[in-house]
């Protein structure tokens, strides 16, 4: 029984190793087969495969392409250039508009002062206040006018040769640029007629100028001061609904 045993054992592992070289041989034939033939397995030849992938590849000297790509790039750089000058320039803006706030302040300081809304004590208070933040209104600003006027223009836009997506904003650039000048200008004439009251008030401290002298030219600035006032104001919201580039 010992021996009947381990011929059985013998037997049943030959049967499985022959199980295994009888599966292996379909993908061993297969294998040899093309390695002869050159062939794959849909009967196609290389030259053949190759043939077609060439005439399915876009040609490498198609330049059209590129082209477009590079047209559309260069006015997606355009905009974003004429945006970045368009965003100083609301920038100065606004900080022009904290200096002529305090000139309006200080104007309206004497207009109600002489109808009898405030006293004489009210309205010196103010013009301390808005005369000592002065200075500072002009720096900033004149910082900031320089940070813009630094910057390229938006002329490029209009001769861009670009998409019609990028096309209506660059549309949408100039027609901004066109009332942010003009907020600009108006930003520009505003806050110097603050600086001009604050250098005259300033030479009137250093004995520059006669108490009659300074009195005489205040009283001719406080007059024509809303002129410039209300233009920044109606500069100011004709940007506020510009449309936006960008």
């Amino acid at each position: 029984m010992p021996r009947q045993r381990k011929r059985q054992r013998h037997g049943r592992g030959r049967i499985v190793i022959a199980a295994v070289v009888v599966l292996a041989l379909p993908f061993l034939g297969w294998a040899a087969a093309n390695a002869l033939s050159g062939d794959d397995p849909g009967g196609g030849s290389a030259a053949t495969d190759s043939r077609l992938d060439s005439a399915g590849a876009p040609s490498r000297g198609d330049s059209s392409t590129p082209g477009s790509f590079e047209l559309a790039q260069a006015a997606r750089d355009a905009v974003s250039a004429c945006a970045t000058r368009l965003a100083a320039g609301d920038a100065y803006v606004e900080k022009a508009g904290v200096g002529i706030g305090h000139w309006g302040e200080h104007v309206q300081a004497r207009t109600d002062m002489l109808n009898g809304t405030v006293g004489q004590e009210d309205m010196r208070a103010i013009w301390k206040r808005t005369r000592l933040s002065g200075p500072d209104d002009v720096a900033q600003a004149t910082a900031a006018l320089q940070a813009y006027q630094a910057l390229p223009g938006c002329e490029d836009l209009a001769d861009i040769d670009a998409p019609d997506g990028i096309a209506e904003q660059a549309a949408a650039c100039l027609e901004r640029e066109a009332v942010l000048t003009a907020a600009v200008d108006a930003a520009t004439a505003g806050l110097q007629d603050w600086a001009n009251h604050l250098n005259a008030m300033a030479a009137h401290a250093d004995g520059e100028m006669t108490a009659a002298a300074a009195q005489d030219l205040w009283v001719a600035s406080w007059e024509a001061a809303p002129t410039n006032i209300s233009a920044y104001d109606d500069a100011r919201a004709q940007l506020a609904a510009a449309p936006s580039c960008g």
